[in-house]
């Protein structure tokens, strides 16, 4: 589905008459129904890591508290994904983002482990302690870029009616009327319960599958503890996983 089509699917269920166009069109409804199938788009990207929208960063030490600066992240970086960070050269979780409590702690400490930990400031990713030179570094991270034009080109929001998402078109709908109900002041729970089982149901189906409890767990052979977070390093554990 375009963004026209998504459109003409809200007014159909919010009985309203179908645009013609969306995104040139200068009508107040229209540009309303833009601006509110925009801001569920925004909204989904930042409220689950979706598959669709992960991918994997790389990026060599230079040595320095700052792993990555701001200018050195991809154009369409969102945020990591938690417990993908790993320094492939010493084979340790890099774990984070911590918060500048915890990372001013550590300063205060001098804290030296090979089990690191990352934080976010000023757009940089800093790692303390320092990642070895020339060690590299790879982690998954969701991309801002969750539509696409006609010639599949990524983009942080839909402009062209030609548009389309690359979420479920439905899961938008669903959330556009949703937000057009509420703010009409219109009833609007059977609306938000339709928009959050639909989320709910993609979700469970976008998730990975949890880990199944081996014999080999209860001697650490497994790459997880029973209570889920992955262990601090291979080489605390004799290089095992």
């Amino acid at each position: 589905m375009t963004l026209l089509t998504i459109a003409n699917a809200v007014a159909d269920e919010t009985k309203g008459p179908r645009p013609a166009t969306i995104a040139t069109n200068t009508d107040p409804a229209a540009q309303n129904i833009l601006r509110l199938i925009n801001k569920v788009g925004n909204r989904l990207q930042k409220s689950f890591a979706w598959n669709i929208l992960s991918k994997e960063g790389t990026v060599t030490a230079s040595g320095s508290e700052t792993l990555i600066a701001a200018a050195a992240l991809p154009a369409d970086f969102d945020r990591i994904i938690p417990e993908t960070f790993w320094d492939r050269g010493t084979n340790n979780l890099i774990s984070g983002p911590i918060s500048p409590v915890e990372w001013q702690g550590l300063k205060v400490q001098t804290y030296d482990s090979q089990n690191k930990k990352y934080r976010y400031r000023g757009g940089d990713i800093i790692t303390s302690p320092a990642v070895a030179a020339g060690s590299t570094c790879a982690y998954e991270y969701v991309s801002t870029k969750w539509a696409r034009n006609a010639a599949a080109t990524a983009k942080t929001s839909m402009t062209i009616d030609t548009d389309y998402s690359v979420l479920s078109e439905e899961l938008i709908i669903y959330g556009t009327i949703f937000e057009w109900l509420d703010a009409e002041g219109q009833p609007s729970a059977n609306a938000a319960r339709q928009y959050m089982d639909e989320f709910n149901i993609l979700v469970s189906a976008d998730e990975t599958s949890d880990n199944i409890l081996t014999s080999g767990d209860i001697f650490a052979q497994n790459s997880r503890h029973f209570t889920g977070e992955p262990k601090a390093s291979r080489a605390s554990y004799g290089g095992d996983f």
